[in-house]
């Protein structure tokens, strides 16, 4: 996708359909779709890697391939009967999720759950063939197992409203979507723990991939780092690019020829490639304990979480940086530099990011304080560190 297209993605605050249709012809959608379907089950580095080049010219694109093309392996764990109905006239599917639970309820009923309300942050909506959503019920039927339910339902019995407004990432077109009085049946609703947790039904289904058999919530919580990485990394081309030819307004002075742009330059780089180490770092680790069959250790869990945030830190100050020093042709919405910096700054407020929030959990694992909050939710246990 060029930039050409980056732009009419984010003027219209979606992507545009035959960019969509490309994404399914690369199969770019369904690496995660179990291959007795007709998918690829691929190995967790393919959907993080194809996201961080797709972002480098439209972060809004490597969002869709990663972070929603990620969900149909959400869906390839559930049990057989529901993978059969979505995947029944094959695997050009697209499926949102939400779990921004604002005014939206989930109520127990006979045979099934009944949903209202409004859920935020449905991206890839506008292309989507199925939705979930996450949220608390209201009379927890079953106490006092984790109160965090997933349903699925087909994209016709939801309501969108276009409240994607925003500074950036507009081409995901990530709106609220509105339940009306929709009753989903029981098998149609699971808990957390039962889709993400080790060994789910879809394991038996689809025993070819890792994905579908281990815990999924370090997976779940990772695939943003493709965007995120290929976001910062097609700013900084941009700016190489655009500053090697221009000539400053004032002084007819060469910019490349400046020091303090070269300096500049060579520090953005340089974060830049620690960013890559950290992205290698957490690639390596998820794929190398999906292929051993098994859930993260605490040790490994706090340090991904951590590395993802540091991550998204080194990213955003690289490109920061260059902003800083573009001067007045750094403000104009044809500068592609200023739309990736601010698609950047939009992933980078995601929680899974939260700098406090992961590097407090990282200091407190290190000296032994509340140990139990740095475990993974079906990691196995092991002895606390020192």
């Amino acid at each position: 996708m060029g930039s050409a297209r980056a732009a009419d993605a984010e003027t219209n605050r979606v992507l545009p359909p035959e960019t969509v249709a490309e994404l399914y012809d690369a199969e770019l959608l369904q690496l995660f779709a179990p291959k007795r379907y007709g998918g690829l089950s691929l190995d967790w580095p393919a959907i993080v890697n194809a996201s961080r080049i797709a972002a480098r010219a439209c972060a809004s694109t490597g969002w869709l391939i990663s972070v929603v093309g990620g969900h149909i392996a959400i869906v390839s764990r559930l049990q057989k009967a529901i993978q059969d109905e979505i995947f029944s006239d094959g695997v050009r599917k697209i499926i949102t999720t939400a779990s921004a639970q604002t005014t939206g309820t989930i109520v127990k009923e006979e045979g099934g759950y009944r949903l209202n309300g409004v859920w935020r942050f449905g991206s890839g909506i506008d292309h989507a063939d199925w939705v979930m959503v996450t949220g608390a019920c209201e009379n927890h039927p079953n106490p006092p197992d984790p109160n965090v339910f997933r349903a699925t339902v087909p994209r016709s019995v939801v309501e969108v409203d276009d409240t994607w407004h925003v500074a950036g990432m507009r081409g995901t077109g990530s709106k609220d979507l509105r339940f009306e009085n929709v009753f989903v049946e029981d098998d149609w609703v699971v808990t957390s723990p039962q889709c993400f947790g080790m060994h789910p039904p879809g394991a038996e289904v689809n025993p070819e991939a890792y994905l579908f058999d281990v815990p999924f919530m370090p997976y779940f919580t990772n695939w943003m780092i493709g965007p995120l990485l290929g976001c910062a990394e097609g700013a900084f081309e941009a700016y190489v690019a655009a500053t090697k030819k221009k000539v400053g307004a004032m002084t007819r002075i060469t910019v490349a020829d400046q020091p303090t742009v070269q300096e500049r330059l060579s520090e953005s780089s340089a974060e830049l490639d620690c960013a890559r180490m950290m992205f290698d770092s957490i690639t390596t680790t998820l794929d190398n304990a999906g292929h051993e069959r098994r859930a993260l250790t605490p040790d490994e869990n706090v340090m991904i979480n951590r590395n993802r945030a540091y991550l998204a830190r080194l990213c955003t100050s690289s490109i920061y940086r260059l902003v800083r020093v573009m001067g007045a042709t750094g403000i104009f919405d044809t500068n592609p530099v200023q739309r990736h910096w601010r698609d950047l700054s939009v992933m980078a407020s995601q929680v899974g990011v939260n700098w406090d929030q992961n590097m407090m959990a990282y200091g407190r694992y290190l000296l032994g304080l509340d140990f139990e909050k740095a475990k993974t939710d079906h990691a196995p246990s092991v002895k606390k560190p020192g």
